[in-house]
């Protein structure tokens, strides 16, 4: 009898053992960010993504999720990967266009009208046969998950923004390179810092604006320095890439990476769907913070346009001057957005 119930109770422990199995097994990844945890990149993005990864996976796949710059700044969101700090990290493209500049191209002025839009094309281009893909791959990382930002508007401390004379010698902060010369192309001065620091920046007339969208206004309470908006405007737009070290990739196994893939395209097309419908709803909340909305005439618009496309094509020629494809990377984008 004894016997018996020792064979039975080992049985019992086995059975327990091999159904735990999958959760022992878990494979944790670390997942990086400089986002704070209240913006909308990460709630509609980062924790989304997680929750169905763990879900599909059952339990295969878990995180230790670092937001708000823990593990990596605004400048090196690529470094963390590639330097094996974390395995995902958000990579913010328009801080990278010494390493990404031919993805630098999705977030230059004009092109794409809403999120949707964009991320559809990006996804197009970075998926196909061609220099997007082919940049991923040379820095190491494989893309999991796009989170592109609706069209930048002008954001200003005061005063009235109406035409490009409204932004002459104004100090803008810019994220970077290809934020930069949208602001020069305005006559205005390029200042270069995270947007972190904005909020001091502008209270204490460091800057006197700042070209962001407007789904990034409340994160950073800029309604509380900024009062003077622009919500018609497309001054460029940025993107965080959620992309996972390649050599972690290629040793996972098919299923986790489908897993991974499948996941991170049903949350970017929920992440842009939910921009586009929050940027709407800014426009009708933020006026009772003080905020003055101003909408660009054709004309005005159209003036615009004319200056922001002269930033558009010296962006590319200085890419092309490097030896990059970057006019066949612009061409294909275009294509891709269906203009």
């Amino acid at each position: 009898m004894n016997t018996k119930r020792i064979l039975a109770t080992s049985a019992l422990f086995a059975s327990t053992l091999l159904a735990a199995t999958p959760s022992l097994a878990a494979e944790k990844l670390i997942i990086t960010t400089n986002v704070p945890p209240q913006h909308w990149a990460s709630t509609q993005g980062a924790e989304p993504f997680m929750a169905c990864v763990k879900k599909a996976s059952n339990g295969n796949l878990d995180f230790n999720y670092f937001p708000g710059g823990q593990l990596q700044n605004y400048n090196n969101s690529l470094d963390v990967v590639n330097n094996g700090l974390a395995q995902i990290s958000y990579l913010v493209i328009s801080a990278l266009s010494g390493k990404m500049p031919i993805t630098g191209i999705t977030i230059l002025p004009g092109l794409g009208n809403n999120v949707v839009e964009m991320t559809k094309a990006t996804r197009k281009v970075i998926d196909a046969d061609g220099p997007f893909k082919k940049e991923f791959a040379d820095n190491k990382v494989h893309p999991l998950l796009i989170n592109m930002f609706p069209p930048y508007q002008m954001i200003l401390k005061s005063g009235q923004i109406e035409a490009p004379k409204d932004f002459q010698g104004k100090k803008i902060l810019s994220g970077g390179s290809t934020m930069s010369f949208a602001v020069k192309s305005l006559g205005s001065v390029p200042v270069e810092m995270p947007v972190a620091d904005l909020y001091m920046a502008m209270q204490q007339g460091t800057v006197d604006g700042v070209v962001l969208a407007l789904a990034s206004v409340k994160p950073y309470k800029l309604e509380e320095v900024a009062k003077s908006m622009t919500n018609n405007a497309h001054l460029g737009s940025t993107a965080g890439i959620w992309a996972m070290d390649l050599a972690t990739w290629n040793k996972m196994s098919a299923a986790n990476q489908k897993v991974l893939n499948d996941c991170g395209r049903l949350t970017e097309e929920s992440i842009a769907k939910f921009a586009d419908e929050y940027t709407q709803k800014l426009q009708t909340e933020l006026p009772s913070s003080g905020v003055k909305f101003y909408t660009l005439s054709a004309s005005n618009k159209a003036a615009f346009n004319k200056l922001l496309a002269a930033a558009l094509d010296d962006y590319i020629t200085r890419l092309s001057n490097r030896g990059a494809p970057a006019k066949a990377a612009m061409d294909m984008y275009v294509k891709a957005l269906g203009q």
